[in-house]
């Protein structure tokens, strides 16, 4: 037991010194390029891995990589299913900000700009330097623990006879979803039915539910304050399921 505390220490360790290091790398990039105002990366599935904001700049940090890892992976699939073309980066402008958003194979990344200072620079600047700034950071990922700990990655081992395994916003935006039905409205729906489970608590914070049926069952699990987990498998039996949970439970 002590030995596989120490291993788990050390892993933490390597990925608190590797959060560091992009932090570092994010807070030059900040000052080398004056219309950088915040930079968010994170996992595929939406978990902040390091970000950095100029102290004038009041950003929500908590739902940002979520929102952008969604935002990515639908642009990216109606780009593939229109165009048959991979995504480069995603460019929103607002009245006073500019967004830029980068997927690459193994992380997401976010940056504001202040719109002003981007135009007179020239905004294909900014969308060059960070798509070789994203690259950089997502061969650092690679190398690392980080993927190992996503909760996706990890139900995928553990059941591996999952029908669907989804991670959705509590609004309804799909994060990562495996699954045969369209996650627009597979994530339209759990949202929906988590929020119905809400409201028949009293609003008491909703844990996990079971949807079974003789054949198969569908578990949704509160992952955090801002996403749900939903499994599908191929059981019934209530004390099957119940080891479904119980394996959840212990991932998470």
């Amino acid at each position: 037991m002590i030995f596989f505390l120490f291993i788990m220490s050390q892993g933490n360790s390597k990925m608190q010194k590797l959060k560091i290091e992009i932090e570092e790398l994010i807070k030059k990039q900040l000052e080398d390029d004056n219309a950088i105002i915040g930079i968010f990366c994170g996992t595929h599935e939406g978990v902040l891995i390091a970000s950095q904001v100029k102290q004038d700049v009041d950003l929500k940090w908590g739902e940002i990589t979520a929102a952008n890892s969604s935002m990515l992976f639908l642009s990216s699939k109606l780009l593939k299913n229109s165009l048959n073309q991979d995504i480069s980066y995603d460019l929103v402008v607002g009245k006073n900000k500019i967004i830029i958003s980068i997927l690459t194979e193994y992380i997401t990344l976010i940056a504001y700009l202040n719109r002003e200072l981007a135009e007179l620079e020239g905004i294909n600047k900014y969308s060059s330097n960070l798509r070789a700034f994203s690259l950089k950071i997502s061969a650092m990922v690679e190398t690392s623990d980080i993927l190992k700990e996503e909760i996706f990655v990890k139900l995928k081992l553990a059941i591996p006879n999952a029908l669907i395994i989804a991670i959705i916003t509590k609004d309804g935006i799909p994060i990562r979803v495996q699954s045969t039905m369209a996650e627009p409205m597979l994530s339209a729906m759990l949202s929906a039915i988590n929020s119905l489970f809400n409201v028949l608590l009293f609003n008491e914070i909703h844990e996990y539910s079971i949807i079974s049926g003789a054949l198969g069952s569908i578990i949704v699990h509160e992952l955090d304050e801002s996403r749900i987990l939903c499994i599908a498998v191929p059981e019934g039996k209530d004390t099957k399921i119940k080891s479904y949970v119980a394996k959840i439970k212990s991932l998470i």
